[in-house]
C-alpha cells in the first residue's frame, strides 16, 4: 500500500464522521436516546428493529458509527503500512482509532444504564464533559491526520511559547464551553420550557441542579467567543493557511454570538441547536489546523502573534 491517494480517502473519513457526529446531536436534541431501550449492541432486541421515530434514529446512528470503526481501522492500517516510524500521520491515525473505540464505549455506557433522553441523574451530569472531551479529541485526530498526509510534516511539535499559551487558552475555552453546553443541552431536554417566560420562570426556584448549571454556559459565553475571535484575528498576521484559519476561527466565533441567543429563544428550534454545535466544532477544528500550521512557519518567539513594531520595518545600516 503506498500513500497515493490516502490523503483523500482520509478526508473521506473526516468528513462522514462528521456528520455522524452531527446526526448523534440531532439523536440528543430530538431525544431519541433511548429509542433502542437499553440493549446494546442490538435495538429491542434485534438486529433490524421495528421502526419507529426514536427507534430508527438510534438505529442509524448505531449503523452509521458502526461504519466509522471501519473506516477509520482501515485508515490506520493504511498509515502504519504507508507511513515510517515516528510519522505524525501514524500517530494521528491511531488516536483516531483510539477515541473511536473510547467514544462507542461512551455511547454503549450511556445506552446500558440508562443515561439518554430525559435523564437528569447526576451521574450522567458527571459523565457528560468526559464524553464531549473524547469527542472534541476524535474530531482532532480526524482532521490532523489528512492534514499532516496533505503537506510536509513539521520537524517537532514545538511552538513559541506566546503562540502554545494562546492556543491552549483558545482549547481550553472551547473545551469549557462544550461541558457548560452539553449540560445545557440536558436541562432542556429534561425540564423543557414551552415559552421564553416559562424557561426564565425555572431560574427563578431552580428545581434541579441542571438549571444552575444552565445559568453557566450563556454567562461564558459572551467572553469565551470574544476571546476566540480575538485569537482569529491575531492569526491572520502568518501564513496563508493560517490566515485563513484565523478568519474561519474568528468567523465562526462570531456566529456563534449571533446563533447562540437564537438557540435560547427557540428552545425546540432543532435546526438552530445543530448549526451552533457545528459551529462549536468548527472553531475547534479550524483551531487546532491553526495549531499545526503554526508548527509548520515556525518563529522566534520574541515574535509570537504579536504584530509587527515600526522599528521593525527600519532599514539596517
Amino acid at each position: 500500500m503506498g500513500r497515493k491517494g490516502f490523503p483523500r480517502y482520509a478526508w473521506g473519513v473526516f468528513a462522514y464522521s462528521l456528520l455522524v457526529i452531527l446526526w448523534g446531536y440531532f439523536l440528543r436534541i430530538s431525544r431519541s436516546g433511548d429509542g433502542c431501550g437499553t440493549d446494546w449492541p442490538l435495538c429491542h432486541g434485534a438486529v433490524v428493529p421495528a421502526a419507529s421515530f426514536p427507534t430508527m434514529v438510534e438505529y442509524i446512528h448505531r449503523v452509521s458509527s458502526g461504519l466509522v470503526l471501519l473506516l477509520v481501522l482501515a485508515m490506520a492500517v493504511w498509515a502504519f503500512r504507508s507511513y515510517p516510524r515516528g510519522s505524525l500521520v501514524r500517530w494521528a491515525a491511531a488516536f483516531t482509532l483510539l477515541f473511536t473505540i473510547t467514544e462507542s464505549l461512551f455511547g454503549a455506557v450511556l445506552v446500558i444504564f440508562g443515561w439518554v433522553a430525559e435523564d437528569a441523574s447526576l451521574a450522567r451530569i458527571l459523565i457528560r464533559p468526559f464524553h464531549v472531551t473524547n469527542t472534541f479529541l476524535l474530531m482532532g485526530a480526524l482532521a490532523l491526520t489528512p492534514w499532516w498526509a496533505s503537506r510536509c510534516e513539521p520537524r517537532s511539535l514545538h511552538l513559541p511559547q506566546g503562540d502554545r499559551n494562546l492556543l491552549l487558552a483558545g482549547l481550553a475555552t472551547i473545551l469549557v464551553l462544550g461541558w457548560t453546553g452539553s449540560w445545557t443541552g440536558l436541562a432542556n431536554a429534561a425540564f423543557p420550557a414551552e415559552t421564553l417566560r416559562g424557561g426564565l420562570a425555572q431560574y427563578m426556584d431552580p428545581e434541579h441542579l441542571l438549571i444552575y448549571l444552565r445559568m453557566a454556559h450563556p454567562a461564558l459565553a459572551v467572553p469565551g467567543l470574544l476571546l476566540l475571535g480575538w485569537l482569529g484575528l491575531r492569526l491572520r498576521e502568518r501564513g496563508t493557511a493560517t490566515r485563513r484559519l484565523g478568519l474561519g476561527i474568528a468567523g465562526s466565533a462570531a456566529a456563534q454570538l449571533a446563533v447562540g441567543p437564537l438557540a435560547i429563544l427557540l428552545p425546540e428550534g432543532v435546526g438552530v441547536r445543530l448549526l451552533h454545535l457545528f459551529l462549536a466544532d468548527l472553531t475547534w477544528i479550524f483551531l487546532l489546523l491553526a495549531g499545526a500550521s503554526l508548527m509548520g512557519h515556525r518563529i522566534p518567539a520574541s515574535s509570537a502573534l504579536r504584530r509587527p513594531s515600526r522599528l521593525d520595518a527600519t532599514p539596517k545600516a
